[in-house]
């Protein structure tokens, strides 16, 4: 019997769980043609349908934002009655917390969900008894027949039998009869055979007649119309052969006219970028000279109240004095605008210069650094942590993916180590501890130049180019857990997330943010290691790697046959090793390895990293088979990578690009349930095009997701 995946009430009690953006799931459904939810209709607002809004016959009560569901509360429009078989009530709606009902609306969505599961499994083991009660009656009637048929058969042949008695007996009578009647049958044929060969005669002199006085008219007709034909055919040729020359002359001129109107909004776009570049450059320089003023005054006004104040002291103004000039002494000296300028045309052009060089690089970025220790991966009784916070997580400290950041991918948070860091968040202090500066310009304790800061992502230039450093923690603040940071003195932290059903999860993450090891410890004590970079990796040979390496097999999220086969697929080559995550993220000959799922109806507008709410339905597949390979298998690890498009700066383009991934990495955990810890979020920039272009490109900015449990290191461990 052939199973079909998610039918009727199940995948409708599946698209109910998806608020805040269930219209779009309610109208992927019913592009379907699949049942929709019962009960009464309402409008997203709260209305009564007809709605203004799509779709306009309404949604079930469960699709609604807790907004309108309060609101219909107040207004009388609920009552108890039918609120009651989703867990809700009037009270609840009108007195509880936008969080307890929240978590009401969720209970009910996944009793639901399991109802519908519940459903489906008995419908089909329904189905199965119904089918062997059939073959087993089918098999009875068979044996009933077949005895019938034989006592047939018996009868059949006494029946025979007397048959041929009877036929016998009146076949000798037929052919006694036959013999007379064929005597004069015999003479009357010869009379008559005679008179119809002279008839026969006859008509055969007035056919040929008729034959041949008819085919003289039709040949006649036939060359009177061959010769009509052809001077018709001579006419339409002559009139489409010029209807053509003049479409020929219509295009050209059309070509023309576009490629001159494409040309001059080329021109036109160029001298505006080049202008906009200009102001901005401009301004930015007005900035940091207006900035580099004001602090040169505060210094100013301070040494002159310092040298009033010590006035009558002056063996303490020498010290001071000289104290102070050491101390400028080893400040990092301020940037001018123009060196700013050269800083950017250098990195411009080492840009251009890793773009060339792209194709050829054969080298595991990994390779040539040593194992990685952390304090934080030692343990409080081997170090103790230098600071420990505590932090419960609500909606006003965490993210949703229809949110933007809150700070633009432009700014920039110069933090300098020594400064006053009571404003900074524990990532920017790790960092502090851990590579000693953050400040755009300044160079780190392991040689490389930091290019752009947000806050909570940094970027950061050197010889191998540009590398972004993030809070790797950032997808698991979802509001009701409990966050515990432990931060050490190498700027390593151990962080722990527990969640209000006791399941615990444990990171550990290095100096820039990145997550070395991760494992989930549930209520019951069971402990699922994710991945460990902590473990010595062996280098990857990337030349022999690419020399093996499949043809790159990228699917779309649409095409359910081809997502479904991503998600189970194994690694394309046996390489006859695993990888550390590190390894994955760096280097794109490993990542090739298993297929890439693209969501092509999924994308980003310009320099954003929200998700438009109407763009959610493109997930519901994806986010589906992801539930159900993490319930087979709770250690499966999922990448989700982000990309933009060409236009910017290319570190401004690697830190939204890194944003874009989080942010579909927390669509999938808002709406299914997806653990945040089994996702891994990663940002390339404009370095994978899709569409070979410098100009803003929609297709460009996008994400890709990949299974990489193949590819991990806890694989080999698991086994």
């Amino acid at each position: 019997m052939t199973r079909t995946y998610r039918t009727g009430t199940a995948l409708a009690a599946s698209l109910s769980l998806l608020l805040p953006h269930a219209g779009a799931f309610a109208q992927a459904q019913g592009a379907s043609g699949q049942a929709g939810a019962t009960g009464p209709l309402f409008c997203i607002d709260g209305a009564t349908p007809p709605c203004e809004q799509e779709p306009q016959s309404g949604v079930p009560l469960l699709e609604l934002p807790i907004e309108a569901l309060q609101a219909l509360a107040a207004e009388a429009q609920l009552d108890d009655a039918l609120l009651a078989p989703y867990g809700l009530s009037v009270e609840l709606l009108g007195e509880g917390t936008k969080k307890e009902i929240r978590q009401a609306l969720k209970a009910a969505r996944q009793a639901e969900r399991r109802a519908a599961r519940r459903a489906e499994r008995q419908a089909d083991a329904a189905a199965e008894e119904q089918n062997d009660a059939a073959e087993a009656q089918a098999d009875a009637e068979a044996q009933a027949t077949a005895e019938a048929d034989a006592e047939q058969v018996d009868e059949e042949a006494r029946k025979a039998e007397r048959r041929a008695a009877r036929k016998a007996e009146k076949q000798a009578e037929i052919e006694a009869a036959a013999e007379a009647e064929v005597a004069a049958e015999a003479e009357a044929d010869a009379e008559a055979e005679a008179e119809q060969a002279d008839e026969e005669a006859r008509k055969a002199e007035r056919r040929a007649a008729r034959r041949a006085e008819k085919q003289a008219e039709v040949e006649a007709a036939a060359e009177a119309e061959a010769a009509a034909e052809a001077e018709a055919d001579a006419e339409a040729e002559a009139e489409q052969a010029d209807e053509e020359a003049r479409k020929a002359e219509r295009r050209a001129a059309r070509r023309t006219e576009k490629q001159a109107e494409i040309e001059a909004a080329a021109e036109a776009e160029a001298a505006a970028e080049a202008e906009a570049d200009a102001e901005a450059q401009a301004l930015k320089a007005e900035r940091r000279a207006a900035r580099k003023a004001e602090k040169q005054a505060e210094l100013e006004a301070e040494a002159e109240a310092d040298a009033e104040a010590n006035a009558t002291a002056e063996a303490e103004a020498e010290t001071d004095a000289e104290a102070d000039a050491d101390a400028d002494a080893d400040a990092q000296p301020k940037l001018t605008a123009e060196e700013r300028a050269e800083r950017r045309a250098k990195r411009a052009a080492r840009r251009a210069e890793r773009r060339a060089r792209a194709e050829e690089e054969e080298v595991d970025p990994t390779a040539n650094e040593p194992q990685e220790t952390v304090a934080a991966a030692g343990g409080t009784e081997a170090q103790p942590a230098g600071e420990v916070t505590e932090t419960e997580i609500d909606e006003e400290n965490s993210r949703q993916s229809d949110e933007e950041f809150e700070a633009a991918v432009g700014a920039e948070a110069e933090i300098e180590a020594g400064e006053d860091d009571d404003g900074l968040s524990n990532f920017q202090k790790a960092l502090l501890l851990g590579i000693g500066a953050v400040t755009v310009g300044s160079l780190l304790n392991n040689g490389r130049e930091v290019v752009a800061n947000t806050g909570d992502r940094v970027v950061v230039e050197g010889d191998d180019g540009l590398e972004i450093y993030r809070d790797d923690d950032a997808l698991l603040r979802q509001p009701g857990a409990d966050l515990r940071t432990e931060t050490f003195s190498d700027g390593s932290t151990r962080s722990t997330l527990t969640r209000e059903d006791g399941t615990q999860v444990v990171t550990i993450r290095n100096a820039e943010g990145r997550v070395l090891r991760r494992s989930r410890i549930f209520a019951d004590g069971t402990e699922v290691e994710l991945f460990d970079d902590l473990a010595q990796s062996e280098p990857v040979d990337v030349r022999s790697l690419r020399e093996m390496e499949p043809e790159p097999v990228t699917v779309s999220a649409s095409d359910r046959e081809a997502l479904l086969a991503a998600l189970r697929a194994e690694q394309a080559v046996d390489t006859g090793r695993s990888y550390s995550l590190r390894q994955v993220r760096e280097i794109q000959a490993v990542r090739a390895l298993v297929p890439a799922i693209d969501l092509d109806t999924l994308t980003f507008d310009t320099g954003s990293a929200a998700l438009r709410p109407e763009q959610a339905g493109a997930l519901v597949d994806l986010g589906l088979l992801i539930e159900d390979r993490l319930a087979e298998n709770p250690r499966e690890v999922f990448l989700i990578e982000g990309h933009t498009d060409a236009v910017g700066d290319d570190a401004y383009n690697l830190a939204l690009s890194d944003r874009r991934a989080e942010t579909v990495a927390l669509a999938l955990t808002e709406t299914f349930d997806i653990p945040p810890e089994n996702l891994v979020v990663q940002g390339y920039g404009e370095r994978y095009l899709k569409v070979n272009s410098e100009q803003s490109v929609e297709a460009n900015r996008r994400a890709t997701v990949r299974r990489i449990t193949p590819l991990l290191q806890q694989v080999a461990s698991a086994q």
